[in-house]
């Protein structure tokens, strides 16, 4: 057996590089000299050709795929493969690029059988080499790329091919008279060129010599057959190709013989077709490396089976859904292109059977193809003036080729659903996947983040994936945590924890434990966001971190968490050695839990915090504490004008609350209501000692007055806890400091003393 090729890493990005520039030259060369393109059909339809002919022309060039029966047999006689690529790539070019000759020099009645000698005479070469191109390419790229390399490759010469085409349509329309497929065939002809030449710099990996037996027998190149997962894999694709292969060719006729639409307009569709193709490439490169080929494959074909239905209802000056339809075909058939390459090279064996093994396929493929054009060839000629109508939609001899090949695509994926693919899932389980969450967000932001370079786009776009709610976010978002932007790898911890995927908490820990980490807090936060139990752990051992923002992370984090248990872990934290760093951050959340137990020495602690903002937020805590919610925040962010007449709203329905309080003592009750209107006077005339003053007496009245049953022992302990409140913070050395959150909190307290007084009331 021969050993398996290696390359350095230079010489694989070499290879690759070069794959990649020669992708794109012959995206070029495609879109002026290959065939079904709209410029090849125009010229044969110029040369005289109809859409039977073309069509059995296609059908004719696919049969050629038994050159390739030539390549085990080539392989071991064949010592420098890569100059036998390169050479006979310049062979195919020259032969496909010289029809450009035809309306100059060949007589009208042999044009046509010159342009098909001289297509057949390229494609014998294109198909001689390439089982060789192909495992050098199986050679050369590493296995856990190849369904993104195929996917880059793929979209620099979808890019190229879209540039190239919109030229090349407006080109064709500034010579009605055909004149402008000279020039274009040569133009395309020197890409061709330089795409082969470019390929002499990329390394071929050397392989141990087979011996000639090994190689040359006849009755190895059935072989492959033997293997029954490849025997089923070949007739999948096989039957995919004739049904494919079936209207494949028909369709560029059918738009400018059939719809009459312009080159240009052509152009643009086919540019919208390879947009399309260049998100799907990216999107299902990812989806096939990651879940293996057989799954994206079946969820595409279905509906790619599918599409030729569309291209049947369009008829001149009514062709909305061609764009449509191309469109459509963009984002299904670049994963089925994508994909196709990674299945079929997990069949090959290592060595020299990989050459006879793509020698068979191909053949096999493009045989079972060139049947389909064939019979769409002779059915054009047999239907040749069909015309119907179906729901009122006139139909003739292409829609009905177009309907038949739709129904051909549907035997395919039976035969897929039986092929074996070890790194697959279950399109059930992807699918569930796909469709979980927002799928457009995810499948737009995992675009953006895979071709952006900028850092704010790709942490823009990695939060967004996270927003998305999809799983398959979730590997890609963990890559992105050893991204080299520090600000990218903070964005895609956030999105891990917006994400909720369970799947998310170990690289979370993972990175809360690493200390040499940068992303420490932001991975203690997500861990809280994602709500799983198992985060309990890690966060409990961050609390004691020697990083401050990591225990702060970790106290929001724990406080994203829901049960009984997190929260006595926060006050037990809260209780512990006070920790001027962390306590703010503790009184925040076991506020936002209503936890009254921190009232008292939240506001014994004031003091310790020089900071006027630290203080704000710590009494902003204690009226969350108390019940009150985010009512002292708002007042306090309010303009000043608005924010006098909302307190003085809140102070006088306070009033008029305590002042009919049935709970009260009657002769306490009155003097509550007489002690709350100078609350409110105070407050009006800007008499801040007076204002204390009267919550002081606000406090002793309630307290000698309230009276209750049993039944209310918690709603009486809440109003206590208010009164301490209310007189911890007036008895506080710090409170005169700021007269606006003076004001602001003891309005809160007394509202909030209202409302409970009012409960006491209602339960009387």
């Amino acid at each position: 057996m021969a050993n398996a090729p290696s390359l350095s890493r230079g010489q694989v990005h070499r290879a690759l590089r070069s794959f990649v520039v020669a992708s794109g030259l012959w995206g070029a060369w495609g879109q002026a000299c290959g065939l079904g393109t709209a410029a090849f059909t125009g010229f044969a339809l110029y040369l005289g050709a109809d859409g039977a002919f073309i069509a059995l022309f296609t059908s004719a060039a696919y049969f050629l795929a038994l050159t390739q029966l030539l390549a085990p047999l080539l392989s071991a006689r064949v010592r420098d493969k890569k100059r036998f690529v390169v050479f006979g790539g310049y062979v195919e070019i020259a032969f496909r690029g010289l029809p450009l000759i035809i309306p100059l020099f060949v007589p009208e009645q042999y044009r046509l059988p010159a342009l098909v000698a001289m297509v057949c005479l390229s494609m014998f070469s294109g198909y001689a080499i390439s089982p060789f191109y192909s495992t050098w390419i199986a050679n050369a790229v590493p296995e856990n790329i190849r369904a993104r390399f195929a996917s880059r490759q793929t979209i620099v010469s979808t890019i190229v091919a879209m540039v190239v085409g919109f030229a090349i349509g407006q080109f064709l329309d500034l010579f009605p008279d055909g004149g402008g497929f000279v020039w274009v065939f040569a133009a395309g002809s020197l890409f061709g060129f330089l795409g082969y030449s470019n390929l002499l710099r990329a390394p071929f990996p050397q392989q141990t010599a087979a011996t000639d037996e090994q190689s040359t027998r006849l009755r190895d190149l059935v072989q492959p057959f033997h293997d029954a997962n490849f025997r089923r894999a070949a007739l999948f694709f096989g039957l995919w190709t004739f049904g494919i292969g079936l209207a494949g060719p028909l369709y560029s006729v059918f738009m400018l013989d059939r719809l009459q639409i312009s080159y240009t307009e052509v152009s643009i569709f086919n540019a919208l077709f390879m947009l399309t193709s260049i998100v799907g490439y990216r999107l299902w490169a990812g989806l096939i490396d990651r879940f293996g080929a057989r799954p994206v494959l079946q969820i595409l074909m279905t509906p790619a089976a599918f599409l030729p239905l569309i291209w049947t209802f369009n008829q001149p000056e009514a062709y909305h859904l061609v764009p449509v339809a191309l469109v459509l075909s963009g984002i299904l058939f670049s994963g089925i292109g994508v994909g196709i390459n990674p299945l079929l090279y997990g069949l090959l064996p290592q060595g020299e059977k990989r050459t006879m093994y793509l020698a068979t396929w191909s053949v096999t493929v493009n045989l079972m193809g060139a049947l389909g054009p064939l019979l769409g060839g002779l059915l054009v000629a047999q239907l040749e003036g069909l015309r119907f109508a179906v729901f009122g939609v006139p139909m003739g001899d292409l829609q009905v080729i177009f309907a038949l090949s739709a129904l051909v695509r549907l035997a395919p994926l039976f035969i897929l659903r039986t092929v074996k693919d070890a790194r697959s899932a279950t399109s059930r389980s992807l699918l569930s996947r796909m469709l979980r969450g927002n799928v457009l967000s995810y499948a737009y932001n995992a675009t953006i983040f895979s071709l952006a370079t900028a850092e704010g786009t790709r942490a823009r776009a990695a939060e967004a994936l996270g927003r998305s709610g999809n799983p398959l976010a979730i590997e890609q978002l963990v890559q992105a945590l050893a991204d080299a932007s520090p600000r990218v790898r903070r964005a895609a911890a956030r999105a891990l924890g917006e994400s909720r995927s369970e799947s998310a908490t170990e690289p979370l820990v993972r990175e809360l434990l690493d200390g040499a980490s940068d992303i420490r807090s932001e991975a203690a936060e997500a861990l809280g966001r994602l709500g799983s139990s198992t985060s309990i752990d890690p966060l409990v051992e961050a609390l004691s971190d020697a990083d401050p923002r990591v225990r702060i992370s970790a106290i929001r984090g724990l406080a994203s968490l829901r049960g009984d248990e997190v929260h006595e872990l926060l006050f037990w934290q809260f209780g512990s050695d006070f920790d001027l760093l962390t306590f703010p951050t503790l009184v925040d959340v076991l506020g936002e839990r209503q936890d009254r137990r921190i009232v008292r020495p939240a506001l014994g602690r004031l003091t310790d915090f020089p900071s006027p903002a630290v203080r704000l937020q710590l009494l902003n805590g204690v009226c969350r504490a108390l019940g009150a919610g985010d009512q002292f925040y708002r007042l306090l962010s309010r303009e000043d004008t608005d924010r006098v007449a909302a307190i003085t709203r809140l102070l006088r329905r306070a009033t008029d609350t305590l002042g009919a309080a049935h709970c009260i003592d009657t002769e306490d009750r009155a003097q509550l209501k007489a002690l709350c209107r100078e609350v409110v006077v105070a407050y009006e005339e800007e008499k801040a000692e007076a204002l204390v003053e009267a919550m002081r007496q606000v406090v002793r009245t309630v307290r000698d007055g309230l009276s209750a049953t049993r039944d209310q022992a918690y709603d009486v302990l809440s109003v206590y806890v208010i009164l301490i409140a209310i007189g911890r913070f007036i008895n506080s050395p710090v409170r005169q400091e700021s007269p606006v959150a003076q004001e602001i909190f003891l309005t809160v307290c007394l509202g909030r003393l209202a409302a409970l007084i009012r409960e006491i009331d209602d339960s009387i």
